[in-house]
């Protein structure tokens, strides 16, 4: 147990104490540091009345103690009471005048109002009684992005990095904020405009990297992290994501000397074995992804991810008791996440598991009813044990949900044809060819024969774009 969770045990303590007292309508002592961890704790769990009230009863006990109305006011602007947490900050001022927190938190309750002007004298006010400019400039920013005015926060963001070249949140931040508005054009503008004026600013570098991966850019993102690493060979983080933008180039073998490098410079870490075992598995070195699968579970046993590469290795090498062991380690894991019980299912089908099968694809089914896969997988099931009207009920029901699926339609007429329905199984095939005409090979892959019926084609060529 770590310093934070005796810290915790001490706050619900108090909590428990301080409700006690409610109830009983007795009287307890409590200091104003533990009145004010009090009022955070409601505050973190969003009971703002009732931090309200301990504001109160505080403000009664130590009437001296500023603290209590500022986190006042601050309780006031999140229940959106703007006009009373401006009254309250104003009378805190007379006492204070020039404390820069009140002045960011009238800024704040003022840009809530939509009163730009007003907050912004406000902010300027802050930044000239601060002895924490570099501090009060970050909270400045996250209160425009709160409120969505990305472009003010951006501004705010650069004059940080323009006084400390070096700190590395303004300029991910500067990048998060390009990111939300979608302009990812000005955020390589201006991070360009930055290494034209420092070409050794490894934090522009190493930020543009991110922004070309996010456009998906990932050869210019791989040389803009080569600059960085050039500067400092010690960028972890630049050396890390160059592997990930290798790996959506295909280029594995490079990706696996990064992630290595990564290792021995920052030391092991889950992910980074995890995305070092996905390379070998993609190079179809099971036995090496087996190794780095498992090594990534020995630092984190909860990394579903691991487990269940775990599980496709052995898979892919025909040992499916196994496979499926690890699959349900990673089900358990992650319970909603739906590609893993999708294979689960299909493992336990493949390995003469039906019924098991069968009831995956239902819990998957209940869970999300759009989710096509588990409807054609589980229908397919049924399909193949010789129950064609079960299938052909079960895509019924799915084209209820989704009734523009072409799979569906394409499935439905496998399955109509098998059970003599040529006509139904004909309407069904025009539909799907005018949803998506494309995609009619589908209907091959499943019955092969369909190929050589007459009626099939000609309803194909009369379709045909």
């Amino acid at each position: 147990m770590d310093a934070d969770d005796f810290l915790d045990e001490d706050v619900t303590s108090n909590v428990q104490r301080y409700e006690k007292m409610l109830r009983n309508k007795t009287q307890d002592y409590f200091d104003a540091e533990t009145l004010e961890s009090i009022i955070e704790f409601y505050i973190n769990k969003d009971k703002l009345k009732a931090a309200l009230e301990v504001i109160y009863y505080g403000e009664n006990l130590y009437s001296y103690y500023t603290s209590f109305g500022v986190k006042k006011a601050e309780v006031f602007v999140m229940m959106g009471k703007f006009e009373d947490a401006i009254a309250e900050i104003e009378r805190l001022e007379l006492y204070e005048p020039f404390n820069a927190e009140l002045s960011l938190l009238k800024g704040e309750t003022y840009l809530n109002m939509e009163e730009v002007r007003e907050a912004e004298e406000c902010f300027e006010k802050a930044l000239m009684h601060t002895d924490e400019r570099i501090d009060t400039l970050f909270e400045i920013a996250y209160v425009y992005e709160d409120c969505d005015l990305y472009e003010k926060a951006i501004y705010y963001f650069d004059i940080i990095i323009k006084e400390n070249k070096d700190n590395e949140q303004a300029y991910y931040e500067i990048a998060n904020c390009y990111d939300v508005i979608g302009r990812y054009d000005l955020c390589i503008e201006y991070y360009d405009k930055l290494i034209n004026i420092d070409p050794f600013s490894t934090n522009a570098w190493y930020n543009l990297g991110v922004i070309y991966t996010k456009m998906e850019q990932y050869e210019k993102s791989v040389d803009a992290f080569d600059y960085c690493l050039a500067i400092d060979d010690d960028f972890v983080a630049a050396r890390f994501n160059k592997a990930n933008a290798l790996v959506e180039l295909d280029r594995f073998e490079d990706a696996i000397e990064e992630y290595i490098l990564t290792i021995d410079k920052e030391g092991p870490d889950s992910i980074t074995y995890c995305n070092l075992a996905g390379c070998y598995e993609r190079l179809n070195e099971n036995v090496l992804a087996r190794e780095y699968y498992k090594k990534a579970t020995r630092i984190n046993p909860n990394i579903a991810e691991a487990w269940f590469g775990v599980g496709l290795t052995y898979e892919k090498e025909g040992f499916m008791k196994e496979a499926i062991s690890y699959f349900k380690r990673a089900a358990l894991l992650e319970q909603d996440n739906p590609e893993y019980l999708l294979v689960l299912a299909e493992a336990e089908y493949r390995s003469g598991n039906p019924a098991e099968a069968k009831d995956l694809y239902k819990r998957l089914i209940e869970s999300d009813p759009t989710m096509m896969e588990a409807w054609l997988d589980w229908s397919f099931i049924e399909f193949m044990e010789e129950d064609p009207e079960l299938a052909i009920g079960l895509i019924c029901e799915a084209l209820k949900i989704d009734y523009d699926c072409h799979q569906y339609h394409y499935r439905l007429v496998s399955y109509l044809y098998a059970t003599g329905k040529t006509k139904e199984a004909l309407e069904h095939l025009d539909i799907a060819l005018m949803i998506n005409f494309e995609d009619h090979f589908l209907l091959f892959e499943l019955t092969p024969a369909l190929q050589n019926v007459k009626e099939i084609l000609t309803a194909i060529e009369l379709n045909r774009p």
